[in-house]
């Protein structure tokens, strides 16, 4: 008996996916996830533009992960041309990550993630018994929102954080502000940890996981210049088509990217499991405390990974707050540095993910080739063997139990494909 179980769109996700699988006497036959988002092309769009407007323009990619996009953008050219920072920069720019961090995190494990585990359809529902939850949600994802419009000027696609530095520096007032608002939400990160950690999680998706994710070096974070992977090894970022090996498949505007021939993840479970060791404070203890639910094989366990980053994105934003307020904030100017014919690259790691910005400049400084590589392109294929391995363990399950698990795993990777309401259903 073969059975096609369609899920039209993957509802609380960002952008556009369907599913589809189909049974053969209750074995998985073949397995499909249709990114359908229609190609954006942006990589076309930033050949012959000169360095200055490329961030910009990638900025524009995506509004939830505006800073990694911006950042990865700025340090690819910087990269490129040999810009050396002020240690003031710097600090802005972990603040920046941060506080990307501190909003999509918010969204995802309250909004998005925390509905499926509670048993309600949507955030809305939730607020009939846990309204104080949702109140602290949202107070959270305005930490990040602030935090953002601070320092880039606006809360979407900002515009004050430049190549060699900051076309404006913030307030003493505001990041006081800011650091107000940080403390005030502290018990929202640690109630989704409390939440996530709580509950047992299905087994039905459980497989092996290879991990990838940025070497943020002493302290734990978001920027760096390696990558590390779960076989031990550590690739400089210029080497990362070692690691993604892009190909086009047919039904999917979605590349699938592989390392030697097999799918990857990216994301807060890799990036905990990886280098854990370098966090700190409270996010230290809430690892150690749970370390055993963060497991490779599941890959449910990155909600919990997800609010775990929550808890360090706040007391880090406080902390680089502090450490700027004490070094004198300064108006420094942009610094300066010479154009000429290069090649830059950049990985920083967006809330999803590890983000790949790739340039190449002509003596002018205009780009002759991009490429753009997305956390949610790495995850896809994974994505689709948990798919596989989840259908294949419910085959003998209604067709209503195997789309909700289908959909629980997939929205667990947080992926940017869709923010729709369509239900699933079966052809």
């Amino acid at each position: 008996m073969t059975r096609n179980i369609h899920i039209d769109e993957v509802t609380r996700v960002e952008g556009h996916g369907a599913i589809d699988v189909v049974l053969e006497d209750n074995q998985v036959k073949s397995v499909k996830l249709n990114i359908f988002e229609g190609p954006r092309f942006f990589e076309s769009l930033l050949k012959t533009q000169v360095y200055e407007k490329v961030p910009d323009i990638t900025r524009r990619i995506c509004a939830i992960c505006t800073a990694s996009h911006s950042l990865a953008s700025i340090g690819a050219i910087e990269d490129a041309f040999k810009v050396k920072n002020t240690p003031q920069t710097e600090l802005l720019r972990d603040l920046l990550i941060h506080g990307e961090m501190i909003e999509s995190h918010a969204l995802h494990v309250f909004m998005l993630a925390l509905p499926d585990f509670l048993g309600y359809p949507d955030a809305i529902a939730m607020t009939e018994k846990y309204l104080e939850a949702v109140k602290m949600a949202l107070e959270c994802k305005k930490a990040g929102n602030l935090i953002h419009s601070t320092l880039s000027g606006r809360d979407v696609h900002g515009m004050n954080e430049r190549v060699g530095g900051f076309s404006k520096i913030p307030s003493t007032e505001d990041l006081l502000t800011v650091k107000a608002l940080l403390e005030k939400v502290k018990p929202a990160g640690e109630l989704g940890v409390k939440l996530f950690s709580s509950f047992d999680l299905p087994d039905y998706n459980e497989s092996d996981n290879f991990l990838m994710a940025i070497d943020p070096g002493e302290r734990f974070g978001f920027l760096g210049d390696h990558i590390l992977t779960s076989d031990g090894n550590r690739y400089p970022q210029k080497e990362y088509q070692k690691l993604t090996n892009e190909t086009v498949v047919q039904h999917s505007y979605a590349k699938h990217s592989q390392y030697q021939s097999k799918p990857f993840m990216v994301g807060a479970m890799p990036r905990l499991i990886l280098s854990h060791n370098t966090l700190e404070g409270a996010a230290k203890e809430m690892y150690t405390e749970h370390k055993d639910l963060i497991t490779s094989k599941n890959t449910l366990s990155n909600n919990l990974g997800q609010a775990i980053e929550l808890v360090h994105s706040i007391e880090r934003g406080i902390l680089d707050i502090d450490a700027l307020l004490s070094n004198g904030l300064k108006d420094e100017p942009i610094v300066d540095f010479e154009v000429y014919k290069s090649h830059g690259v950049n990985a920083v790691e967006a809330p999803r993910g590890l983000l790949y910005h790739d340039y190449t400049f002509d003596d002018n400084g205009q780009i002759t080739k991009a490429n753009i590589i997305t956390p949610t392109a790495q995850n896809v294929y994974n994505m689709e063997k948990d798919i596989r391995v989840t259908a294949g363990n419910l085959a003998e399950k209604t067709d209503n139990e195997i789309k909700s698990a289908l959909e629980l795993v997939v929205r667990a990777y947080d992926p940017c494909i869709s923010c729709s309401v369509h239900v699933a259903r079966i052809k």
